[in-house]
């Protein structure tokens, strides 16, 4: 007699139509990382299950088949959904989108979960105020993922000699080498590409500990984009279109 697979604990990160009455479900889980299954019948009136597989909700799945494509079976609530409001909705579709377009199939990882986990806690505390309390969680899990995808260069090493990035140094971001130094006249203004060490082991600290002085957003944020636009080449992110067309930025 064949046993059901163990339930583990997933998020939906995506769905879409499938056939008559199913949905295709991407799902974030710690086991298989990002991994796509059908919901059969999901579609179907409104039932219960179809209310359930909301995103941000923390769910109890098994995953039936042994195809690429699984089946979605018996689904229990892992815990309340996590009501985001105002940019922290979008913060969420943000980081979703970025998972489904970048995550590999079928890979475990359970930091990431967890590091996922903690920011969906963290943004359903948010107001809407500004984006001030957002910032430093969403650059927090960047950095995770881009670690994560082996994207990530050391923070506080410096490529070129492989000692210690120097605080009062500048260092230019070499995609396949990492952070490597660069002459600057004291007070100088950097260039496209280039930081200062102090903004680097300031961003490397904060990953480390969560807490991101105001002063190292920027930087921050200058350094994610810059590598994940390496993964993601040209095409939009369709969530951060969304956060412009509502807020104008």
């Amino acid at each position: 007699m064949k046993t059901s697979p163990p339930a583990q604990p997933a998020y939906i990160l995506h769905s879409r139509p499938y056939r008559d009455s199913s949905l295709i479900l991407e799902l974030l889980t710690p086991e298989f990382g990002r991994i796509a299954c059908v919901a059969r019948g999901a579609r179907r009136g409104k039932q219960r299950r179809q209310q359930a597989l909301q995103p941000f909700s923390p769910l109890l799945v098994s995953l039936l088949g042994s195809g690429a494509l699984k089946t979605l079976g018996p689904v229990e609530n892992a815990g309340a959904p996590l009501w985001l409001k105002g940019r922290s909705v979008y913060g969420g579709l943000y980081v979703n989108e970025l998972l489904v377009r970048l995550l590999p199939e079928g890979e475990a990882h359970y930091e990431l979960f967890a590091a996922y986990q903690r920011l969906l806690q963290v943004m359903a505390t948010l107001g809407d105020a500004s984006n001030a309390g957002l910032e430093g969680p969403l650059r927090s899990f960047e950095l995770q993922l881009l670690t994560e995808l082996g994207s990530c260069p050391s923070l506080d090493q410096c490529a070129y000699s492989q000692g210690a990035v120097s605080e009062d140094g500048g260092y230019r971001l070499e995609l396949e080498r990492g952070f490597v130094p660069v002459h600057r006249e004291p007070g100088g203004a950097l260039r496209a590409g280039e930081y200062r060490g102090a903004e680097l082991l300031g961003i490397a600290r904060a990953q480390r500990d969560g807490d991101w002085p105001e002063e190292l957003l920027a930087p921050a944020k200058r350094l994610t984009r810059s590598l994940l636009f390496t993964l993601l080449g040209e095409k939009p992110l369709q969530s951060r279109e969304l956060f412009k067309q509502v807020y104008g930025k």
